[in-house]
């Protein structure tokens, strides 16, 4: 038995190595790492997007580390211009690291967004990011969106690619080639900004969607429902009013034919036969049973 438990002991010290080289086998081909500092908080949101090498073999865990005191927003898939967000398991700590694990299936861009502290000492702005270097990138890219009332902002390193996005929003810029696996990668920034105002508030709104004449006015389609629940609404009425006087006037008129009767029979003449007793009919001279002259008063 102490011999079996022995052996499993080995095997399993000769295969933790082994697992720890298939993790660093993993290559991202490229990484797109964006820090954009008092966006829409506060804070620094910062965006990782990448896409492994095609060589990989699918489906393939994946581990990426953020900064402990850092606060995960989104772990996504894009797919046809869209983000979609996928599982993950729970972060772990390690550290000063949060890390993040979770299942890739291929060549698409994952997208992991997180929040970190942005360090304020009255005007003066702090930044100090870090990539883990984890994993051996091909092709690493970096992007520093500078808010719009920033001053004096200073990089370490210096990133010399400098440029413009919407409403004169300036990005900074830097590219390594082949990061390898076990380098770090570590950005430093500092500004001068004497407000509160975020990027996102500076930024143009866009429109839902192209304007095609319907948007002022009167809309047939739009109003169609509308039209035919009011047709309804007025047939039902119109039925029901058009039922209660037409029975109104139907009583009216027999009221009227039965008033005309009895008006006629109070005062037609009324003739009796003074030899035999039938009564005759009105306009009649002689009886029509026995023939005698009729009397009339």
């Amino acid at each position: 038995m102490r011999k079996w438990f022995v052996l499993i002991l080995v095997v399993g010290l000769l295969l933790i190595p082994a697992l720890a080289r298939a993790q660093n086998n993993v290559t991202i081909a490229n990484l797109m790492v964006q820090v954009w500092p008092e966006y829409d908080r506060p804070d620094v949101l910062v965006l990782y997007d990448f896409s492994l090498a095609a060589d990989t073999k699918f489906p393939v865990p994946v581990t990426i580390r953020i900064p402990a005191d850092a606060e995960l927003n989104a772990v996504a898939r894009e797919e046809n211009s869209s983000l979609f967000n996928i599982p993950y398991e729970d972060p772990v700590k390690q550290g000063d690291w949060l890390a993040i694990t979770f299942t890739v299936d291929d060549t698409l861009p994952y997208h992991i967004e997180y929040y970190a502290p942005l360090k304020k000492q009255g005007d003066e702005r702090q930044i100090n990011f870090k990539w883990s270097g984890d994993y051996t990138v091909s092709l690493f890219t970096v992007r520093l969106q500078q808010p719009p009332s920033a001053t004096n902002l200073t990089t370490d390193p210096v990133l010399p690619e400098v440029s413009q996005g919407p409403a004169n929003t300036i990005y900074h810029g830097t590219t390594i080639n082949d990061l390898p696996a076990g380098e770090s990668f570590t950005l430093s920034v500092t500004y001068q900004k004497d407000n509160d105002d975020l990027t996102v508030s500076s930024l143009p709104v866009q429109a839902g969607g192209p304007l095609d004449g319907n948007e002022a006015g009167f809309s047939l389609v739009a109003s169609l429902p509308t039209i035919l629940v009011g047709s309804g609404v007025a047939l039902i009425v119109g039925g029901v009013l058009y039922f209660f006087l037409s029975g109104r006037s139907s009583r009216s008129k027999s009221r009227k034919r039965h008033s005309t009767r009895r008006s006629g029979d109070a005062t037609e003449e009324v003739a009796y036969c003074h030899q035999c007793g039938k009564r005759a009919r009105p306009g009649d001279k002689f009886c029509r049973s026995c023939g005698a002259r009729l009397r009339r008063e």
